[in-house]
């Protein structure tokens, strides 16, 4: 069923008619389905709320009416906060990744079927310290604040995490949250930086958004003619772990999501000053020291601007840009770093 789902995803990519196709799986997609929801009715949650995979069959919502009518009713039946968030990342990047549909729009379809502004903030707020391989965008949690001020205001000042989270508040998270909204929200309100918390924690992190808020990066203007690199050459690219370990940390790259515990899944060059950004996206790469050396491949370069830096694997949309939009020394730089990380030249620049 997998391997004729991901076909019938690749058809209707090309624009091709899949009616028949999908017929013919029909009965497995409902029979795939049916023993999904007796199992969470059951109260077997487990495998569900803690399957960190895609599926190419959850991509089908649009064209099958067993996967269709599954999503539309099964969000009542989820039992726990880690099986709404799980199962809001995996239809996301389903979509994603077998039909190109970006995730802000898949998530304004959950949300009529269920799932609320606030799902998708603590979905965000789960996954950035989650063992996973799943992402969801920033674009697609900023309208979630957008739609819903409210919660995102109370996670900003502590509270719903009981609500929303099976282990409570968690400091980690509240710090994550705080520099999303003051940093990349924009959040101009810093009555609760400065307010006195008895939390000694809370109180020095505050103390550091407030001295980050203060270097907002230099707005930056290039005139004249320059040349264009050519950053196609990294998608497709076999990356070989050890090597692109050894030589991010050699060049010393940034990672999207440093608190994941387990996987690596971009790494970026940064200009904090200039507000410069360059980011390599890749299959997930263990970076644990104990990993062997597989081979990963690479999607594709993300240029980007900001005015302040957070590490994010999936680059926001707000924030890609063109070369054109960056440094030229800087376009430079990133190019050689990750021709270094792919492999296509040695420390020294030249080419292999």
């Amino acid at each position: 069923m997998y391997l004729k789902s991901e076909e019938i995803c690749g058809a209707i990519c090309r624009g091709e008619d899949v009616s028949e196709r999908v017929s013919q799986i029909e009965w497995q997609l409902k029979g795939h389905y049916k023993k999904q929801k007796q199992e969470m009715r059951a109260g077997e949650q487990y495998s569900f709320a803690y399957d960190q995979r895609v599926h190419a069959w959850d991509a089908l919502y649009d064209v099958s009416p067993s996967v269709r009518a599954y999503w539309d009713s099964i969000y009542p039946h989820i039992q726990t906060p880690k099986g709404r968030y799980s199962a809001l990342l995996r239809f996301v990047c389903s979509r994603e990744q077998f039909l190109n549909i970006p995730q802000t729009e898949s998530v304004r379809l959950l949300r009529t079927l269920g799932w609320t502004p606030g799902d998708v903030m603590a979905a965000f707020l789960e996954n950035r310290h989650d063992i996973s391989t799943l992402t969801i965008c920033p674009d697609a949690v900023a309208e979630a604040v957008e739609a819903d001020r409210d919660t995102a205001l109370a996670l900003l000042e502590g509270r719903e995490y009981d609500r929303l989270f099976d282990r409570g508040y968690d400091a980690c998270r509240h710090f994550e949250w705080l520099d999303f909204m003051y940093l990349f929200m924009g959040f101009d309100d810093k009555a609760f930086l400065t307010t006195a918390h008895r939390r000694k924690r809370l109180c020095r992190h505050c103390q550091e958004l407030l001295e980050r808020l203060e270097h907002r990066a230099e707005p930056w203007e290039e005139k004249g003619e320059r040349e264009d690199l050519d950053f196609s050459i990294f998608s497709g690219a076999l990356l070989k772990q050890k090597h692109v370990m050894a030589s991010a940390a050699g060049q010393r790259l940034r990672k999207g999501n440093e608190n994941n515990g387990y996987y690596v899944l971009s790494f970026h060059v940064v200009d904090e000053v200039r507000g410069c950004g360059a980011a390599l996206r890749f299959d997930a790469f263990n970076k644990s020291p104990d990993y062997r050396d597989e081979e990963r491949t690479a999607r594709e370069v993300y240029l980007y601007r900001f005015p302040y830096f957070l590490p994010f694997d999936d680059v926001p949309l707000c924030w890609r840009c063109e070369q054109r939009d960056l440094p030229e020394d800087f376009v430079k730089k990133a190019h050689r770093a990750f021709s270094r990380l792919a492999g296509f030249e040695d420390s020294k620049g030249r080419k292999k």
